[in-house]
């Protein structure tokens, strides 16, 4: 059963501005990496940029709460000596080849993917930076290789986010549905006919 409490509004309100956030910055992203005829390049641009503002407003509000919040929640995703023995033990029962380990509100391995994700939300931005200001960026912009390989590293960085988002979507909807009820309706199934 769900304990409300493990999944707090200010939270559930953060998942779903990043969810929102996710899905507007990959679809520009898409179009400003492969752009079609016909496309208002200058809006789709536009939109790119202001939604990365929302994500890192949001991932920094996120942040706050984690640590500081009435509901913090950073001891739960922070990886202990526990977590740490049991990773491979974790990885097996995802590929079907052991049984679940004793967890708490998280996995290891959802604890690393939830501490890459700003990480690399993080990366995400400031290689998006020099992108956009390439001149005043020449520095950085020759350490990283020029402009096309922070233009293909970019890219790349969407690609890994995507795919933890990916698994994260079929994992919910495969071992935790009535989270997925609780963190998108705040309800759980057995309330109101859900």
């Amino acid at each position: 059963m769900v304990n409300p409490l493990d999944h707090p509004f200010t939270q559930r309100l953060s998942h779903w501005i990043n969810l929102i956030n996710f899905l507007v910055l990959c679809l520009t992203g898409w179009f400003i990496h492969f752009p079609y005829p016909g496309v208002p390049m200058s809006l789709i641009r536009n939109l790119h940029f202001i939604f990365a503002y929302f994500l890192l407003i949001n991932g920094i509000v996120r942040f706050y709460i984690s640590f500081f919040g009435k509901n913090k929640d950073y001891d739960s995703i922070l990886l202990n000596t526990q977590d740490v023995k049991n990773i491979w033990p974790q990885t097996k029962y995802y590929l079907f080849l052991g049984k679940h380990p004793e967890t708490g509100k998280y996995n290891p391995l959802q604890k690393i993917a939830y501490i890459a994700l700003p990480i690399l939300t993080v990366f995400q931005a400031f290689t998006g930076f020099i992108l956009y200001k390439p001149e005043q960026s020449a520095k950085m912009l020759g350490w990283l290789g020029g402009l096309a390989a922070v233009r293909g590293l970019h890219f790349l960085i969407m690609c890994i986010l995507l795919a933890i988002i990916a698994i994260h979507v079929y994992l919910v909807f495969t071992t935790a549905f009535e989270q997925f009820l609780f963190m998108f309706f705040g309800k759980m199934r057995n309330e109101k006919g859900i």
